[in-house]
Parts: C-alpha cells; structure tokens; sequence
C-alpha cells in the first residue's frame, strides 16, 4: 500500500526520518508542477536519488565537468554509446580514471546534492510505494540517513537564512566600483569570480544562475557572500510618476494657451426663510413572522 500526502502537512525531512526509523524499502516520488524527483531507500538507508528532468545530467557529464575525467575519456564514453551507470563506472575504472570506491562516493555526493535542493519544496505531492527499485544497473551507494539528516537540518537553516536576505532572484544586480564599507583586500574564491564575470551581461541572479549552471540555492549563497563584501547591491526599481515629465506640459501649454477667463461677477447674499416640515404620519405596525414561520408558510 502506498503512502501518499502533501509537503505542506509532511515536509522532506519528517519524511527522512520517518522511513530511518522504520527501515522501509521502496521509492519515494516527490511532484510539484512540472518537476518530478525519486528518492530510493534500502532497509532505511538512502541509495540513490533521481532529480528532475530540468536538473538531471548524465554520469558521464557530471564526471566531465568536475574534472573526474578529460575531454578523451568523456568523448570515448560517448562514443560507445553506454546504456547504464555501471558501464560507464566499468569504463572509467578500466581507463584508469578513477577507482570503484571514488566512483561511488561521486555517485553518493550527486545524490546528496540532489536531495538537498528537494529539501527546499515547501510545495507538492509525495508518494512512498513500498519495494520499488531504482532503474537497473544504477551505482547505487547505501548511506545512513543519520547524518544526512544532519546536514539536511544545517541545510535548511542557511536556506531560510538566505530567502530572507534575498528573497527574488529577478531584482536587478549593479558591482559596485568602491566596497560600500572600508576593506583592506578582498579574496574572492572561484564561483564569486565567476560570478562577477557575468553579473555585467546579465540582468538579475536568475540569469547569472542559469549562465552558471547554479540551483537557487547555490546562487544565493554565492551572492550573499559578495553581498556582505560589499561588491554588489540590488538595484530598487524606480516608481514611475504619472506626471514625471512636466516640460511635456509647459510646452503644450505655450503652444496652445488658455483665453483668459471672463471677469466673474459677485454673488449677491440672500436669506432663506424655514419651511414648515410636513407631519409624520406613522404606518400601520405588522406582525413579524419567525423564519421557520417563512420556511413553513406560517402567517
């Protein structure tokens, strides 16, 4: 029998724990609109997880672009056209790129990485069907969910941390040409370099994140660091006025002049005397009727 709910009553976490202290086996399916992810579980622990379609990216690429392996190996691996993760590990492991033991602690820290951003749905749906298998000849990589939780709880709390701080990724970014506070040196690591790269040719953090290849979270935490370096700000949107251009108005107005006004005349004073008030004449009182006396046709 599957279990079924929502995230706003059952977050991702409860989940977690919930199926850590019970042992379970089967698949857990996350959905919200146009995203659907799957977490596996063996006897309670994490084995794998698969994220949405719009984030998911091959073994093969994912190796690439961390370094694991050069631009040979991965052209080699397309070459062949390998159906499964494990053959793509038995590729690697054969061309001496890495060992089986780094290939599955790389599958395990994908998975990780994965989890966490689902940990960030406040929204959706979940369903947990019992004994459901991940897809075949996936590398699987059993984790205790204890410290998973862990990091997850740290995890969540820099999230919340960060939305409060930057709420909307499409606000306009501007570098600034002087820190807004005085600083001696400032030591910039490899992704804020990047990111001030491309913050001059995009127009918000949702354009830098998709340049960079960054989840919502990732780009958060990047621009909050160079936020609190004073490097870059937030561009406030200008309100717009309804009448913001007055030369509009003066030249109309001397291109078409008003005619002067005609000279108005005094208004006499006059006194009203009181009018009598009619009498009030009060009507006849009626009975009120119950609403069940309504209801029932009662009179």
């Amino acid at each position: 029998m599957a279990l079924t709910g929502d995230l706003n009553d059952f977050g991702l976490l409860q989940l977690l724990t919930l199926l850590q202290v019970t042992g379970k086996t089967g698949a857990l399916t996350l959905q919200r609109p146009k995203e659907t992810a799957t977490v596996y579980f063996e006897n309670g622990q994490l084995t794998k997880v698969v994220p949405p379609e719009t984030r998911y990216e091959s073994l093969a690429a994912a190796l690439h672009r961390t370094g694991k392996i050069n631009r040979e190996l991965y052209d080699l691996i397309g070459s062949q056209g390998l159906p499964s993760e494990i053959a793509i590990g038995l590729l690697v492991e054969d061309q001496g790129g890495l060992s089986r033991e780094e290939i599955v602690e790389f599958a395990r820290e994908r998975s990780l990485a994965s989890l966490f951003v689902l940990l960030t749905w406040s929204e959706g749906a979940f369903r947990f069907n019992v004994d459901a298998a991940p897809p075949e000849a996936s590398i699987l990589a059993p984790t205790d969910l204890a410290p998973v939780l862990d990091r997850g709880r740290a995890y969540l709390e820099e999230w919340q941390v960060l939305v409060s701080q930057i709420p909307d990724l499409d606000r306009p970014l501007r570098l600034l040409a002087e820190p807004s506070h005085p600083v001696q040196e400032v030591n910039l690591s490899l992704a804020e370099w990047r990111m001030i790269a491309v913050i001059s040719q995009s127009r918000s953090l949702r354009e830098v994140a998709q340049k960079l290849d960054l989840d919502d979270f990732a780009v958060r935490q990047v621009a909050y660091r160079l936020f609190g370096a004073g490097l870059m700000q937030v561009v406030d949107p200008q309100p717009t006025s309804l009448f913001a251009s007055t030369d509009l108005f003066r030249e109309a107005a001397d291109i078409a002049p008003y005619p002067p006004a005609d000279p108005v005349e005094p208004v006499q004073e006059q006194t009203l005397s009181p009018q009598p008030l009619p009498p009030v004449v009060p009507e006849p009182q009626q009975s009120k009727v119950g609403a069940l006396g309504r209801l029932f046709g009662r009179k």
